[in-house]
């Protein structure tokens, strides 16, 4: 067996393992995915399911690469997606911590479990050295839709510094101001609050600037070798090919006690021999077993090339993220068909299937998977991208910050 087929191997089989734990929950996994939605908070028993199973220390020395990412986003979304978005964007912050604590003073907290959140794309920042402390920074910001803040112990957040130009800190989530809540139509129980800070001290081992942070590291372990936004985008995508599964399963659960003549709450009747319901279900399901196929093609794809070493060509970057925007449309189109089917029970509070439709739809919806700009890099990527386009394929990272 070659180098670049262990990395791959190890990295799903880490994933896998913790999705395999998983299963014996599944029951308890999907009773709280629909209390989260109602209640706005993901319950201690889920958190303590997912530690037990190893979930949230996928991102542990690095091991993992973004084809683990995907099957664990994809694995956990289809029983709770609200707790695999959590997670997901907990293990990609993990992830960039390490390379932060690589290049930093910043030393890494010894607890493998520990939850982090992030925002990159802040322009509401600011930040000066203190004029009595010359190894201090004292920051001012506004963080807004920082998903897993309400779990997180630690932070990852942008600044604009006049020193350094664009840069991170990274803090302890307690010494930031927690203001409201995402007034979601889906993912409800993501605690993506808005953080807040105010002359903030962050020592000079908290702090780097972008372009250090982002610069090409090919000698990293091998789960930090492919650009950070890229492994969030992919991480995203995970989540919502996971909850789109579930919701399609949902569905033709609900046709198979309909069709047995025991009436399914807001689909009476609606048996496979209704006019066009089989062709629809036909088309969404395919439309969600291609799109895993290629999400999971990507991400191996992408390990595969840095697995050696071996740096990420443009082409690749831009193709890459193409391909996450045909992921992006099937998946929405999937949805779209659905909802049809369900008819009105999609529109109903409590029901699954509506609830699972309102989480796919806001997770297609992230600025890091918006179809035109895929679609868009990618042409370019076929002619000959740019710098500019390579890095918008893997970013925007902050306000200003061109690279990865």
């Amino acid at each position: 067996m070659t180098h670049r087929e262990e990395a791959l191997r190890l990295s799903i089989e880490k994933a896998e393992a913790v999705v395999t734990a998983l299963a014996p929950h599944e029951e308890a996994l999907r009773e709280d995915a629909a209390r989260s939605d109602a209640t706005g908070a993901i319950g201690e028993q889920t958190l303590d399911i997912v530690r037990a199973a190893g979930g949230y220390r996928l991102s542990e020395r690095a091991e993992m690469g973004a084809s683990g990412l995907v099957r664990f986003g994809m694995g956990l979304a289809s029983l709770h997606p609200a707790a695999a978005w959590n997670a997901v964007v907990s293990q990609t912050n993990s992830l960039l911590a390490q390379s932060f604590a690589a290049l930093s003073g910043f030393t890494l907290p010894e607890d493998p479990d520990v939850q982090w959140c992030g925002v990159f794309s802040s322009g509401e920042t600011s930040a000066r050295r203190s004029e009595s402390d010359a190894n201090t920074h004292l920051v001012t910001g506004t963080w807004r839709y920082a998903s897993n803040s309400d779990l997180a112990e630690w932070a990852l957040l942008n600044i604009a510094h006049p020193e350094f130009g664009p840069a991170f800190i990274a803090v302890r989530r307690d010494e930031l101001q927690l203001g409201g809540s995402w007034n979601a139509l889906g993912l409800r129980a993501t605690g993506s609050h808005t953080l807040t800070a105010s002359e903030l001290a962050v020592p000079d081992s908290h702090l780097l600037p972008a372009s250090v942070l982002f610069a090409d590291a090919p000698d990293a372990p091998f789960g930090l070798r492919v650009p950070s936004r890229l492994r969030t985008a992919l991480g995203l995508s995970a989540v919502m090919v996971g909850a789109a599964e579930a919701m399609t399963r949902e569905l033709v659960g609900s046709i198979k006690v309909s069709s047995e003549r025991q009436r399914a709450a807001g689909m009476p009747g609606r048996g496979l021999d209704k006019p066009g319901v089989s062709l629809a279900i036909g088309d969404a399901v395919s439309r969600v077993e291609a799109a895993k196929a290629v999400l999971c093609s990507v991400a191996d794809g992408l390990d595969a090339t840095v697995s050696d070493g071996s740096p990420l060509p443009a082409t690749q970057l831009t193709g890459a993220r193409m391909m996450l925007s045909r992921v992006t449309e099937d998946i929405a189109q999937a949805a779209h068909e659905v909802s049809l089917i369900a008819g009105s029970r999609a529109c109903l509070e409590g029901d699954a299937v509506g609830r699972l439709w309102r989480d796919t739809h806001m997770a297609a919806r992230h600025a890091a998977l918006a179809p035109a700009m895929g679609f868009d890099l990618g042409a370019k990527g076929l002619v000959g991208p740019g710098d500019g386009d390579v890095a918008a394929a893997v970013g925007p990272l902050a306000p200003g910050v061109a690279g990865r």
